[in-house]
């Protein structure tokens, strides 16, 4: 199985969230996107996320893990993909690290952007769900 982490970097106030403009895999192609990436073998998926977010941003960013994505990828091949949200003052500081650009974007206008079809939901699930008993959320998609 294919594992992946996304992370949704926030301001403190919850109105601006960092994504990156996709250029691979192909089919994400354009399209906006969380930090993350592949889990490493050996690699947990937190340990994971703070590693793709040093790579991607420069940022060291206290993730808070609420859900999983399980389902079928694009390529036949079952994946799971963790969830992660930041809430910190840190993501004004990012840096464009790799070759697919870096913005902060206005959270409450992310769903008018071109974006994975995911992301119209996790942004606004990171901007108002306060957690608690609803830190794991199990969904079945396929691509």
């Amino acid at each position: 199985m294919e594992k992946f982490v996304v992370g949704f970097a926030f301001n403190k106030g919850k109105s601006l969230v960092l994504l990156m403009r996709k250029n691979h895999p192909p089919w994400q192609d354009g399209l906006l996107n969380g930090i993350g990436g592949k889990v490493e073998k050996g690699e947990t998926a937190i340990e994971a996320m703070h590693r793709e977010c040093k790579e991607e941003t420069g940022l060291v960013l206290e993730w808070e893990s609420r859900g999983i994505m399980r389902g079928i990828n694009n390529n036949g091949h079952p994946f799971e993909c963790w969830i992660f949200y930041a809430y910190s003052k840190e993501v004004y500081n990012f840096k464009q690290l790799e070759n697919e650009p870096l913005t902060l974007y206005i959270a409450s206008r992310v769903h008018r952007e071109k974006v994975l079809s995911n992301v119209r939901f996790l942004v606004p699930f990171g901007q108002y769900n306060k957690g608690g008993d609803n830190e794991v959320v199990f969904m079945t998609l396929e691509y």
